[in-house]
């Protein structure tokens, strides 16, 4: 079984959806306080039972501390993603283009909300009709900002990984 830490993005933009418990298929996933302190700002108000809370160590704390005061992260994707590392997480879910960047450099297998979709396709999760209303639903009830080219590239891959099942 994967571990996966994540972020507010996934989360909330899932959420929002009607595909949270995708991510529960893919694993364990763990969050931070911060994470969920801004999720519930953003209207969410209860925390799935899968979803596990990981308190910061003051280790983390300071690498976080670091990442923010150079403006490369926001406090819920920096302390997070410092909590990854010290987890040693498989991956690491996010929709934020600067905490992608940051994850990959650190090595971490980095997915964003649709490739949560596709990735829940390509297990059988979701079955072809269901996968496709889920990627049209990430656009239009949830708040993720998709270009015309990415929702094309998004249905172009469903579509092959669906012919190859």
């Amino acid at each position: 079984m994967k571990n996966f830490a994540a972020d507010t993005g996934p989360l909330l933009h899932l959420e929002q959806a009607g595909l949270l418990d995708l991510l529960a298929g893919m694993g364990r996933v763990f969050t931070t306080s911060a994470v969920i302190d801004e999720w519930r700002r953003l209207g969410v108000s209860e925390t799935p039972k899968w979803l596990t809370v990981k308190p910061v160590s003051a280790n983390a704390s300071a690498v976080a501390g670091s990442w923010i005061r150079s403006g490369l992260l926001h406090k819920g994707e920096a302390e997070v993603l410092a909590v990854a590392c010290e987890l040693k997480t498989d991956g690491f879910l996010t929709d934020d283009a600067a905490a992608r960047e940051m994850a990959s450099a650190l090595g971490f297998e980095v997915r964003g909300s649709l490739g949560v979709v596709l990735g829940a396709a390509s297990r059988g999760l979701l079955k072809a009709e269901n996968a496709f209303a889920a990627l049209d639903a990430m656009q239009s009830r949830s708040t993720l900002w998709l270009s015309a080219r990415v929702r094309r590239e998004a249905h172009a891959a469903l579509r092959r990984i669906l012919e190859n099942q």
